[in-house]
Order: structure tokens, then sequence, then C-alpha cells
């Protein structure tokens, strides 16, 4: 039983991602990416992977971190965000 319960902890504590973002700044980023963009198939594309890509390495909190980082600077220019446009748009095209 201790077993069991060991392995139960340890699995729901290993599937819980370190780098997870909510439900609420997923559709944060997605709707800033694809409100400022033509309503096409490419772009409903680009914008879930570009959202994704960020999802993968921040949750919540490192995202605002990052955010604060880079309060006032032209985000586009950031080497990260260059990185995942590119990748998107590799993966789409």
């Amino acid at each position: 039983m201790k077993k069991i319960l060991i392995i139960t902890i340890f699995l729901f504590l290993h599937s819980n991602p370190l780098h997870a973002l909510s439900n609420a700044f997923w559709d944060a980023i997605y709707d800033g990416c694809y409100s400022g963009s033509e309503r096409t198939k490419f772009w409903r594309s680009y914008c879930t992977c570009y959202t994704n890509k960020f999802a993968e390495i921040y949750n919540d909190e490192q995202l605002i971190v990052f955010l604060n980082q880079n309060e006032g600077k032209d985000l586009s220019k950031n080497p990260l965000v260059k990185r995942f446009a590119r990748e998107c748009i590799d993966q789409i095209s």
C-alpha cells in the first residue's frame, strides 16, 4: 500500500508540468497575436504555434518576469521572440 501511495504522489508531482501557462495566459498571448492579424488559417496556425512555444518554457510567474524584464522594449526585437516566430513560420510553411 505504501508503494502505491508513493508512486501515486510521484506521478502526480511529475505530471504537473513546471513550464505550463494557465489557460488565461495562453489565451491572452494567442488573442494578442491573432487579433492583430488577418483571420486566415495561416495566422491561426502561426499564433497557436507561437503561443505553444511560450507555454513550453514558461509558467505564469516566469512569463510575468519575462514581460517585466522587457517592459518598454520592442518585443519583436527580442531574440527569443524572433526565434519563436522563425520556428513557427518554418513549421507552417
